[in-house]
């Protein structure tokens, strides 16, 4: 379990360097083509656009193995630990479902419905850059499945059961 999360964290990882070092190289591209040589280059703009996409995606799915998303814990960090256990297997329940529902099944449709739809600039189906909406859903639902399971077994280990105090 351990390798299957350490494998798919580097690999993001490094995805998602790749992709951000991408960006700054064509956004310098770009702001080099229009104010050094005066031609402005035509693709950069979009081929930004559709990076970020895909950056934000996988990094909202490398965020959420990580459980480093933005919640809220007031009322969480008030509970014994094995509520609080508990609580995050649902959450992590509620990410499963919201990735099947939202990202993959609509991700998919969408991805179908805009599959005819071209971009200008770079003459790529739309439904292609879409694509990210049921991959970091994939991806999401892996993590969640890795979260849940690693929190169980927290439960069930006995350095994670309560020492008892006795004062006699």
């Amino acid at each position: 379990m351990e390798t299957i999360r350490k494998g798919l964290d580097r690999l993001l990882e490094g995805v998602c360097c790749f992709v951000l070092t991408m960006m700054v190289v064509v956004s310098c591209w770009q702001v080099i083509s229009r104010y050094v040589v005066g031609v402005p280059s035509t693709v950069t703009e979009e081929l930004l656009r559709f990076s970020l996409v895909w950056l934000s995606m996988l990094g909202m799915a490398y965020v959420a193995g990580k459980q480093q998303h933005i919640s809220l814990t007031i009322l969480v960090d008030k509970v014994p630990p094995s509520v609080r256990a508990w609580w995050t297997v649902c959450l992590q329940l509620v990410f499963i479902a919201f990735s099947a529902w939202v990202l993959i099944i609509g991700g998919l449709k969408i991805s179908s419905i805009s599959m005819l739809q071209i971009s200008p600039a770079l003459g790529i189906p739309m439904g292609k850059i879409y694509y990210a909406l049921p991959v970091s859903g994939v991806l999401i639902i892996v993590y969640s499945a890795l979260n849940i399971m690693q929190i169980l077994r927290s439960l069930t280990s006995p350095a994670a059961l309560p020492v008892e105090n006795h004062h006699d």
